[in-house]
């Protein structure tokens, strides 16, 4: 499987649009464009992750499930297919939160992993992210990451 964006390279800043509201960007995540999901796949979760945040446990910024499978697409905050749902991320809020990390912080990582999955369905009403993503584990045929990282420069 693969995981590219248009948006950014793997390993770049993330553009301005992924960063939260509260520091001059648009809380939307980049388009992700996928390929070669293994067959046998009945579902794909999106997820985004920030080890570096200074919780002990990093901080998830998106959990989405239920995305139709396809063996090629592309998906964003923007466009989410109508069967796809939102599980309740770090900040407590449903589909994606841009990045926001602590002013004297150095940059975090943004990894955005797409995930496809033996399941046809997780229904994330009334679980919390962490359940939700053992779910996605649990039931994970393969996975493909792309990552950027940001700095809050204020």
């Amino acid at each position: 499987m693969q995981l590219i964006s248009p948006d950014f390279n793997d390993g770049d800043p993330l553009p301005n649009k992924c960063v939260s509201k509260g520091l001059g960007g648009e809380d939307r995540s980049p388009l992700l464009q996928w390929s070669d999901v293994p067959a046998g796949t009945k579902s794909l979760a999106l997820t985004c992750y920030d080890p570096d945040a200074p919780t002990g446990s990093g901080f998830w910024h998106m959990i989405i499930t239920n995305i139709p499978v396809s063996e090629s697409g592309e998906i964003s905050s923007d466009n989410l297919p109508a069967s796809a749902k939102s599980a309740l991320n770090d900040a407590g809020t449903e589909n994606y939160t841009g990045a926001y990390p602590p002013s004297d912080d150095p940059a975090h990582r943004y990894i955005f992993t797409l995930h496809a999955l033996s399941l046809e369905e997780i229904n994330p009403e009334g679980m919390t992210g962490a359940y939700v993503r053992f779910n996605i584990m649990r039931n994970q045929l393969a996975s493909a990451s792309i990552m950027g990282h940001f700095k809050n420069n204020s």
